[in-house]
């Protein structure tokens, strides 16, 4: 007996919703800022965040960072740092990260959307991947790097392993540092990353994603806006020109 017609589109989008399902979510946000991020670290800190105290050096990368922890992610400001080595296989990020540096006179995207697989997911992304590995990750861990050649303005987009993912040592952290996940603000959870910029500063895998907690949206120069849950109040705090970036608490509106 042939299905009817109504059944057959019902079917269809149901198979185009299951494949559209996202695999990925946000696991960390990163802006790339000056050497030493003194100027970010303050607006942080006055908008009631608590940052690490020491900064961490990524041995082989050329860079440096520092952030701000929260129970299943983390906001993180990272920078090119000339007494960090950059080796071979990291030539090509370390050169990323001095481009997007100079993100207010290039053009390019400064942030990084670290994203990491939703449990279970282990089968080969829907776009174009090039592994890299680190000297901080496990043997036969990688990186994910989703960027493409066309992408040459674009956000940082990449999945991290499991073995990095925040909610494999987050528990951990708070047993050992809970003072580092306490926030004057008392934020508890980043809800949503909300990236606005140019139509050259989205990725192009990214709509093949469609990462939870992560939007891109249309708009003239890049802003990063950073949803927080568990304060109770309602806030928006604008820490531009210091950094690109406006922290909600609460219900906002998109940056002007």
């Amino acid at each position: 007996m042939p299905c009817h017609p109504a059944v057959i589109a019902l079917l269809c989008c149901l198979v185009s919703a299951a494949a559209r399902e996202s695999r990925v979510e946000l696991d960390h946000v990163y802006i790339v800022v000056e050497p030493g991020g003194a100027a970010g670290i303050e607006a942080l800190r006055g908008a009631g965040l608590t940052i690490v105290r020491e900064p961490r050096r990524h041995e082989g990368q050329g860079t440096a960072s520092v952030a701000a922890m929260f129970e299943n992610a983390y906001l993180e400001l990272i920078w090119v740092d000339s007494t960090v080595h950059v080796d071979a296989d990291h030539r090509a990020t370390f050169e990323w990260f001095q481009r997007a540096s100079a993100w207010r006179s290039n053009g390019r995207s400064p942030f990084g959307l670290g994203m990491r697989r939703l449990p279970g997911d282990t089968t080969p992304l829907p776009v174009p991947v090039r592994r890299e590995p680190a000297q901080w990750l496990p043997e036969g861990s990688a990186y994910e790097l989703l960027l493409q050649p066309k992408d040459s303005l674009a956000a940082d987009l990449f999945v991290v392993p499991a073995a990095t993912a925040v909610p494999t040592w987050i528990a951990r952290a708070m047993k050992r540092v809970p003072e580092e996940l306490r926030h004057p603000g008392g934020d508890r959870t980043i809800s949503l990353v909300r990236v606005h910029g140019p139509p050259g500063n989205e990725p192009s895998a990214f709509g093949a994603l469609q990462p939870g907690r992560i939007e891109m949206v249309r708009g003239p120069a890049p802003v990063l806006e950073v949803h927080l849950d568990g304060s109770g109040q309602e806030s928006r705090t604008d820490l531009r020109p210091a950094l690109p970036l406006v922290i909600v608490r609460g219900p906002g509106r998109a940056p002007e």
